[in-house]
């Protein structure tokens, strides 16, 4: 079964990214849950299995200043898939 990685985040943590983070698709964590359970039962529905990586404001901040990239939700979602699999900690 092919595996996504997916960013979980807590209360805290989701104050400062949704204003660090371009895109950030959610103004509350309630949002952000809701959205990321839909998007989680698609991928599911598609034969996925889903994968939550603790992803921080800290985390987010850190690993644009070290790869440079843009600070959007593209780069936001690619730190799961980059602690997942051990390329970034």
């Amino acid at each position: 079964m092919p595996t996504t990685y997916l960013p979980r985040v807590t209360t805290a943590d989701h104050e400062l990214l949704r204003h660090s983070v371009d895109n950030y698709p959610a103004d509350t964590h309630d949002k952000w849950l809701r959205l990321q359970a839909k998007e989680i039962a698609n991928w599911r529905a598609s034969g996925w299995d889903v994968v939550m990586i603790d992803v921080s404001a800290e985390d987010f901040d850190r690993y644009c200043r070290e790869t440079k990239a843009s600070p959007n939700f593209h780069t936001f979602r690619a730190i799961a898939s980059a602690k997942a699999i051990g390329k970034f900690a």
